[in-house]
């Protein structure tokens, strides 16, 4: 059992940054296209890894106590990388692993930690300003498609995902499952959808598939437990005197006795009714629901917590839709017949939520709200001969779709590590210009990282960095190394592109993580420390 400690400089720093090291082994020759993998063994199974965001999270600690101390620091952040944007976990992991080793020379130079991280997060506005400098708009599917194969490296995958963000956009909704052969398959549907299906298989009795489809039917939105007949009777003797023949009743539940009302065949002859319930998972996501329904059909939901009931139904309280589907897990409609403007207004406002968000979770649960107000659906589903190959390769496609809904918000620039090296010389020019060592020094520190990323990248790919680097001094701006063809090349015309977003947020979090490790000057490691499987 590992004893409780203290640890103080210098043995503080050499733990740190063999903790830091470990993982980075493990992760940056993932970098890249012609990346290599990782073994993790989970359990009795072994996983062949090629994404710095799933091995980090893999890592679960360390052997040796102290060193775990780096690695965990670095976990985290690099999960927080691959949860917020989908990708760029390997880029940073080499730029924090370069600013803290470099930082450290400079701590044994005299350099005050605290002014010296303080010099570090000083020069993340100027240099992110010259990220995006050169960023600019995706243009078209088949840019997508290329920019799709630079993060999944699957070209079958690639295809399908350019497509599917194509054709729904940034903000569409994308569900990733499970298929049953080995390759890919993808699917549009116009309208929005919501999981939580028909409340009695006899509603779906003699449909294709096990599907109910209406057309041109009303919609009825309420929070309540419907548990007697008597409960229904209101509303279907209006909807009788109104003519509608065909109705989607959403509710929070329906018993036995509820369902014998809308399944009797004197009024099903009458009237089509299916009963469908919302499946919330977290709180609040029912009311967000039922005023997104609302809003998409124009119907008014009759709320309980409002002290309604369903003897207060009206004729303006129905919804419409032109098309409406539901199975025994999902329902939804298309062609709403909501107030346009009001849609609008509402998508606005959530597409600006939705931008200035930092929650992970928060960001997700906006998108899927916007997907849905977007009225259109993709499904992709991925096969593979096993199951842990599936899994895996779902996981690469939600990751490639997180980062193609990134460049389609905030635009690509050049990639290859390119962008970030074009930083070097201006940051070689200012170190010269400071009197200040802690100035001088996050200077020095910035364009050693600079240049790491395409040094590991041409490293992964077999070629010797600093000969590549020295024949691109002679190059333009726009030019780069393409590693699969082993030749220099003009960087837009060839489709090497990144993710505008994707190196913004590994250059910020590495320069933000790494320069607050500098300061760690005492560990405390505990007899039975905290194992988090989740970073």
């Amino acid at each position: 059992m590992p004893q409780p400690k203290v640890i103080h400089q210098p043995r503080t720093q050499r733990a740190l940054q063999q903790g830091i090291a470990t993982l980075v082994s493990a992760i940056a020759p993932t970098l890249g296209p012609s990346a290599r993998r990782s073994v993790a063994q989970n359990q009795a199974k072994l996983e062949l890894l090629d994404d710095g965001g799933l091995i980090a999270r893999r890592i679960i600690a360390l052997p040796e106590p102290e060193a775990d101390v780096g690695a965990m620091l670095l976990r985290q952040v690099l999960w927080d990388v691959y949860q917020h944007v989908g990708d760029g976990a390997a880029t940073t992991a080499v730029l924090y692993e370069r600013i803290y080793r470099e930082g450290l020379r400079f701590l044994a130079a005299g350099a005050d930690p605290m002014r010296l991280r303080a010099r570090l997060m000083s020069l993340l506005p100027a240099m992110t300003e010259r990220l995006l400098a050169d960023a600019r708009p995706l243009r078209g599917e088949a840019e997508l498609k290329r920019l799709a194969l630079s993060v999944c490296y699957d070209e079958e995958m690639a295809d399908v995902i350019g497509e599917v963000i194509d054709t729904i956009g940034q903000y569409g909704q994308v569900d990733v499952r499970a298929g049953h052969g080995r390759g890919l398959e993808y699917n549009f549907v116009d309208g929005s959808y919501w999981k939580g299906g028909a409340q009695s298989k006899e509603m779906l009795r003699g449909f294709a598939r096990q599907v109910v489809e209406m057309q041109d039917a009303a919609i009825l939105v309420t929070d309540m437990d419907i548990e007697e007949p008597r409960d229904l009777v209101p509303a279907m003797s209006l909807a009788l005197r109104l003519g509608i023949t065909q109705l989607l009743l959403i509710v929070a539940s329906i018993s036995e006795t509820g369902l014998s009302v809308v399944l009797d065949d004197r009024l099903k002859n009458k009237i089509r009714t299916v009963v469908v319930k919302i499946d919330a998972y977290h709180p609040g996501d029912l009311s967000i629901a039922q005023e997104d329904i609302a809003l998409l059909t124009g119907a008014r939901p009759l709320l309980q917590k409002a002290g309604e009931t369903l003897e207060h139904v009206r004729q303006s309280d129905f919804g419409d839709a032109r098309w409406v589907w539901a199975d025994d897990k999902n329902f939804g409609f298309a062609s709403g017949k909501g107030d346009p403007q009001q849609l609008r207004e509402t998508v606005r406002g959530l597409r600006a939520a939705y931008a200035a968000s930092e929650d992970d979770d928060a960001r997700k649960r906006l998108l899927e709200r916007l997907g849905r107000l977007n009225g259109g659906l993709a499904t992709v589903y991925v096969g593979g001969i096993a199951e842990d190959v599936i899994r895996g390769r779902k996981e690469v496609a939600e990751r490639s779709i997180r980062a193609l809904r990134n460049a389609a918000a905030y635009g690509v620039i050049p990639g290859g590590g390119a962008a970030l090296l074009r930083c070097r010389d201006w940051l070689l020019n200012e170190a010269d210009a400071q009197n200040e060592l802690e100035s001088r020094a996050a200077r020095l520190i910035m364009a050693e990282a600079a240049e790491a990323p395409m040094r590991q990248l041409l490293s992964n790919a077999g070629y010797e960095p600093s000969e590549v680097l020295a024949r691109l001094q002679h190059c333009g701006d726009e030019a780069g190394f393409d590693v699969t063809r082993g030749v220099i090349v003009d960087l837009a015309a060839a489709g090497i592109l990144d993710v505008a977003q994707v190196q913004v947020e590994a250059l910020q979090r590495a320069v933000s993580s790494a320069a607050l490790a500098l300061t760690i000057d005492v560990l405390v490691l505990h007899r039975e420390p905290e194992t988090m499987t989740d970073p």
